[in-house]
């Protein structure tokens, strides 16, 4: 296992220094880059309110495309609290950081299973991942944290809600579900459901994990050039 191997970033190109000036919504930062000021996509819509603040420390790259309107996007953010980790902000690409941490055998009560497809429907929803022998595996990526815990989610989350329930129903009718939380710092040492942002999604985790869903959590550490998965830590329910 090369447990050290960073994990690329899903968008190439040198890391660029930047500090954060506003963030007029929730897909936008107005950043600095030197003496320039450039707008970049923020691909984590949560509110990141102790990480997207002004002045903070981020990492850019330069990832546009034909039909977005800006040239950089957000990858990390410092966190203002000591050590003052690196934060990754791009949900989208937990998935396959979990995938690829059960090609490394990282997680342990999920042995042998490995990621055979993304995206799939499951009657009105769609699952993160669908694992060797039709196990269903939904993953939430984590940026907050507090006294070294790190805390899902950071703004009331139907969506969320709506996973659990549905895998809270499956598994209780025999089918094996997981939800994985991948946290992108490596300054905690376990996770936990926020109940002071959603208490409704934390009664639904701790409804899922009676009904037989497993419930995991990943902790990767971030960097500017990628993400070095760390191993398992607990979950407190």
């Amino acid at each position: 296992m090369q447990r050290s191997m960073l994990v690329p970033h899903r968008w190439p190109g040198r890391p660029l220094r930047a500090s954060l000036l506003e963030r007029p919504n929730r897909f936008l930062a107005l950043c600095k880059i030197g003496r320039a000021t450039v707008e970049a996509h923020v691909p984590d819509r949560g509110r990141c309110l102790d990480l997207l603040v002004p002045g903070q420390e981020l990492t850019l790259v330069e990832a546009g495309g034909p039909l977005r309107r800006t040239r950089h996007t957000v990858l990390l953010a410092r966190s203002r609290l000591s050590p003052r980790t690196w934060v990754g902000l791009d949900p989208g690409g937990a998935p396959r950081l979990v995938a690829e941490a059960l090609r490394r055998e990282l997680l342990p009560p999920l042995a042998g299973l490995r990621a055979a497809r993304s995206e799939i429907a499951v009657r009105q929803s769609r699952i993160d991942l669908l694992l060797s022998g039709g196990v269903l595996c939904e993953v939430k990526s984590v940026g907050a944290a507090r006294d070294g815990v790190a805390l899902f989610p950071d703004a009331p989350t139907s969506r969320g809600l709506r996973h659990l329930l549905l895998l809270s129903a499956l598994a209780r009718r025999g089918r094996r579900c997981a939800l994985v939380f991948c946290t992108q710092r490596g300054d905690v040492r376990a996770v936990a459901p926020d109940e002071r942002i959603d208490p409704a999604f934390a009664g639904a985790l701790r409804f899922a994990s009676r009904s037989g869903v497993q419930i995991l959590a990943l902790r990767c550490s971030a960097h500017p050039r990628g993400m070095d998965l760390l191993g398992e830590v607990p979950v407190l329910l």
